[in-house]
């Protein structure tokens, strides 16, 4: 469908802006159809277009989303290489990939990046490393890194208490129960 409105656009004489391809993107790996979110990005580039950190968010989420977080995490390499700076939007999507895969490891790898570029952990960074912590059974550092929250002035929400309480209550059942 996405496809389609650039092809009619294109038939009235209207040029896509960066802006509509994003939305043109965005919309391909909202109906998983990564293969053609590909093509249109070759496509840009082909017009001499370069993405911009909006279109390298879309990305990282889509490829996310798609379970490829290590193709989310080249175009974070790329990104850097063409001088665009990853923001919360990049990092936090990074490390919440990472997390539902289990990857905690390189979720907080991502984190100390984010500190080491000067950004501050937000709320929703902590919820994805509480999620990851909870998915690989460590509700011990779930709940370290809860108190971690709240000593830097963070409020923890809904989701927060919600992830440990899941979490820990899976730790908590007896091997026979879990897969029921």
């Amino acid at each position: 469908m996405a496809s389609a409105y650039k092809d009619e656009m294109l038939k009235k004489g209207i040029s896509p802006t960066m802006s509509t391809y994003n939305s043109l993107i965005h919309a391909l790996f909202m109906e998983q159809r990564t293969d053609e979110a590909e093509c249109m990005i070759k496509e840009i580039q082909e017009k001499g277009i370069s993405p911009d950190a909006i279109t390298y968010n879309i990305l990282i989420n889509g490829y996310c989303r798609c379970a490829n977080a290590k193709k989310a995490f080249l175009l974070h390499d790329e990104m850097l290489a063409s001088g665009i700076k990853p923001d919360h939007i990049s990092f936090n999507t990074l490390i919440s990939g990472y997390s539902r895969r289990g990857d905690i490891k390189d979720a907080f790898r991502v984190r100390n990046e984010m500190l080491d570029t000067g950004f501050n952990p937000t709320v929703l960074t902590y919820n994805a490393l509480v999620q990851g912590l909870c998915k690989n059974q460590e509700g011990d550092l779930a709940e370290e890194l809860l108190k971690e929250m709240v000593s830097k002035g963070m409020t923890p929400d809904d989701t927060t208490y919600f992830t440990l309480i899941e979490g820990i209550a899976k730790v908590n059942i007896p091997d026979e129960n879990k897969n029921t």
